[in-house]
């Protein structure tokens, strides 16, 4: 753990499953959520090599097929941003989506976790970060905690983990991953001891400030992009000593001067920000962490007495909803023996810019209420059930009780997934809207709309969300696998099936944003031809690893199926006939693997 430049640490790699080991539960709770950053979360968890984004076509077939079922992603509700790009991967992601309905206008569901569960040769290990970062392609600067499970010198139980988990993350593990919680022992970074982990459940009122009580360091340090008077009193209020706070220009002049607070100045944080993919295969950074950062994120109270220091980091901005209620929130309150990790921070935060009150900007304070209205129309509409129905007319998303009382402040449009471009305004009187006038392919359906909201007052005010609303009918195991079949394409099909037969992966040297279209159609080879397709070849990785091969063989089967129906939608003849004869090549090969392994097992 280190504040020194240049010493961040990447998220995704922290969480990466180590050599060996295998994902088997993942839950991630977030405010905003970026969807080609989850995507790249699941390439992080279930792929092979370090480079996230940079992963092969196949390597991002394989990533889905290792962590589904196994990932949770508790979420904001109207708080996923829309994507703009490889919107023909993404329906896959709305199985692992949960998100969290409060009504921002009194209470947020705010904590920033990752908790993880892997198997390896050395048996199951925990991991779990805490910290401020969202699930987003921001590049602010973070602050967190990782702890891993062990039982190593100096590893300690810390039940708070499991508490936690079973209360703020309910409903997501199951039974047998508490039990393991409960008994765990962790290890945290040299010259950290984790005293407390502290939570709030959405509207609960139970303030973090409590064990601060009586406190009488030498100085006290904060960072918090968020402040208003309430929070930054209630910490002078248990807390004796001058203070130093490290927030935006904007957030201090709001808060006004306060007694024995000495602000410095920090660029306002984009939490919320897109990745940009391209930007990550040409670093390979994984984690957004090559780009310059735009501004602080971070939330942190420390107090130091001599070498000692103690510290609050996690999600909590230093406002009354943040350090009492009722945001949900997610902290943990740390000892902190090692000066060179108090020092850096320290530092960073007295060497900032000192900030005086300024006069507020009229301007922008008229477009803050113009936004502050058009987010209670967006809440308001949040509350609303939602519901997706499919049939021959196409794909309908309807409204409990229309819009009507909240068109007089916003306007509302919606799209699905597959045809984002495609915004159909919701009109007056309406309960209902044809998203599409026909039933899209099995392989586009998806839970997943698009909504937009524009402000009456300003149109150029307006914010779009991705929401999961239910679609009776869905099968999204078969949806998945049509997708999967789709992506994969006739170029791809010969190294899928190598690369689930041998483990070889063929397209090693292309990215899983290229285009399988502008691969040369007929570069695959008859199984006859193909040496590494020899039946004693698969019969001898069938005798390395029974139960494994058996496994992905069954994946195989599973598949054909659908790579059938895939092939004959295909609109050129020649194409489609080439790719039925390249099947039909297939099928009595994995015959003769499948009976071949049933007589050897005998």
């Amino acid at each position: 753990m280190s504040f020194e430049p240049g010493d961040g640490v990447s998220v995704f790699a922290a969480m990466r499953p180590r050599k060996g080991q295998m994902l088997t539960r993942a839950v991630i709770a977030t405010y905003s959520l970026d969807m080609v950053a989850l995507l790249g979360l699941v390439l992080a968890l279930g792929g092979d090599d370090e480079a996230d984004f940079a992963s092969s076509p196949l390597g991002l077939v394989k990533a889905f097929e290792q962590v589904r079922g196994k990932l949770v992603v508790m979420h904001q509700l109207g708080r996923i941003s829309a994507p703009r790009a490889h919107r023909s991967i993404l329906p896959l992601l709305d199985t692992m989506l949960h998100g969290v309905a409060t009504d921002e206008r009194t209470a947020s569901w705010h904590p920033k976790i990752m908790l993880a569960r892997y198997k390896g040769d050395g048996g199951p290990e925990w991991r779990f970060w805490i910290g401020s970062r969202n699930l987003t392609g921001s590049t602010d600067l973070e602050a967190g905690l990782l702890l891993v499970s062990g039982t190593g010198r100096g590893t300690r139980q810390i039940a708070d983990v499991h508490d936690l988990a079973a209360e703020l993350l309910a409903g997501s593990l199951q039974e047998g991953e508490l039990t393991e919680l409960r008994e765990a022992k962790w290890s945290a970074p040299s010259g950290v001891t984790v005293r407390r982990l502290l939570w709030r459940t959405p509207g609960e009122d139970k303030s973090f400030l409590d064990e601060w009580e009586n406190r009488r360091p030498e100085s006290i340090r904060a960072l918090s992009p968020f402040i208003d008077r309430t929070g930054v009193g209630a910490i002078l209020g248990v807390i004796s000593g001058p203070m130093t706070l490290m927030t935006t220009r904007e957030a201090m002049s709001s808060c006004g001067p306060l007694g024995r607070v000495e602000y410095r100045t920090a660029a306002a944080p984009d939490p919320e920000a897109e990745v940009r993919v391209e930007d990550q295969q040409e670093e390979a950074a994984g984690d957004f962490s090559d780009r310059p950062t735009i501004g602080v994120h971070a939330k942190l109270l420390m107090t130091t007495r001599g070498q000692k220091a103690e510290m609050m980091l996690g999600s909590a901005n230093l406002t009354r909803r943040g350090l009492r209620g009722p945001n949900a929130e997610a902290v943990a309150l740390l000892d902190i023996s090692d000066p060179a990790v108090s020092g850096p921070l320290a530092g960073f935060i007295d060497q900032g810019v000192q900030l005086s009150a300024e006069q507020p900007d009229e301007e922008r304070q008229t477009r803050l209420q113009i936004e502050r209205e058009l987010d209670h129309a967006i809440y308001a509409l949040l509350e609303r059930p939602m519901a997706l129905r499919l049939d021959g007319a196409g794909l309908r998303l309807s409204i409990d009780g229309g819009i009507d009382d909240l068109l007089a402040t916003a306007t509302v449009s919606a799209a699905s997934l597959s045809a984002s471009e495609r915004q159909v305004p919701w009109p007056p009187g309406a309960s209902e809207v044809v998203l599409l006038e026909r039933p899209p392919p099995l392989e586009e359906q998806s839970s997943l709309v698009i909504l937009m909201a524009s402000s009456v007052s300003d149109p150029a005010v307006q914010r779009s969300w991705v929401q999961q609303v239910e679609l009776p009918g869905l099968d999204k195991e078969r949806r998945d696998r049509a997708l999967l079949a789709r992506y994969v394409g006739v170029s791809r099909f010969r190294a899928w099936l190598r690369s689930l037969l041998d483990g070889y992966d063929a397209t090693g040297g292309e990215r899983w944003t290229d285009d399988a279209a502008d691969r040369r159609k007929g570069a695959s080879l008859p199984i006859s031809q193909f040496e590494h397709f020899a039946l004693e070849n698969m019969l001898a990785s069938w005798a390395r690893d029974p139960l494994r091969f058996e496994a992905r063989l069954k994946g195989v089967t599973a598949m054909l199926e659908t790579f059938e129906e895939t092939f004959r939608s295909l609109p050129e003849a020649d194409e489609r006939s080439a790719a039925l004869r390249e099947l039909g090549e297939v099928r009595p090969f994995i015959a003769a693997v499948t009976l071949a392994i049933g007589q050897e097992a005998v």
